[in-house]
């Protein structure tokens, strides 16, 4: 790794840290600067801003995560309704993102509204996502899994809908963290997607799961206390 590239990751896993320690609206971008005893010039030789280092904390995150899920998809001999199951289900923040990490986004997404953020990850995660997505439609479709008119446009569509139903998951997150059956909303919600998905894609009903129940409900709760822990 070049000496530019060793000190543009040594600001994000600092930025990273004084995130977490101090909280994002709290840590400047002088804390950065002193943390590694460098200039401003060297920080905005990498970033423009400090939501562009929380972007790019984010995008290494969720680069990690479609690493992992592209080895389980290339492991085994999934199936085409299984392996889009695999990747719709990634579209879901709590069930993917370690729970402090997930609630910095929450929190600086959904309760402090920072429209551009959610966006440009909205956006990273179908961009990403897509050509996978496709790719298992139409295998599904060439062998009789999978039915509808639009193969060209059903991955666009289910990858849509599931990033709006992580917006609203999130949403009620942020917003509910202090109650404790907020979970069953949020778990109804996922399951009318999942009926959804059944539906446009032709693949009968039973045929996705998205989530393991015991799994996501853990990640949802652990995500609302660290919520309420950095609401304090």
């Amino acid at each position: 790794m070049k000496k530019g590239e060793l000190r543009r990751e040594s600001i994000v896993r600092t930025a990273e840290r004084l995130f977490f320690e101090k909280g994002y609206e709290e840590t400047s971008i002088q804390d950065i600067l002193d943390e590694l005893s460098i200039s401003k010039g060297g920080f905005y030789h990498h970033f423009d801003s400090k939501i562009s280092l929380l972007e790019e904390i984010s995008r290494q995150h969720g680069e990690r995560d479609l690493e992992r899920l592209r080895l389980e998809l290339s492991a085994g001999e999934h199936s085409p309704v299984r392996k889009l199951d695999l990747l719709l289900g990634a579209l879901f923040t709590v069930d993917h993102s370690e729970p402090r990490f997930a609630a910095l986004v929450l929190k600086i997404s959904y309760i402090d509204g920072d429209v551009q953020f959610r966006d440009r990850m909205r956006n990273f995660m179908v961009e990403s996502l897509r050509p996978m997505v496709d790719e298992a439609v139409a295998a599904g479709m060439a062998d009789g899994s999978l039915f509808t008119r639009y193969p060209a446009r059903l991955g666009e569509i289910l990858l849509q809908l599931g990033c709006d139903i992580n917006d609203e998951v999130n949403r009620l997150l942020a917003r509910n963290c202090d109650n404790p059956e907020f979970v069953v909303e949020l778990i109804e919600l996922m399951d009318a997607y999942r009926e959804s998905i059944e539906m446009l894609s032709g693949s009968g009903f039973g045929k996705f799961s998205l989530y393991d129940l015991e799994h996501m409900t853990q990640s949802m709760r652990q995500t609302a206390q660290e919520i309420a822990s950095i609401r304090k």
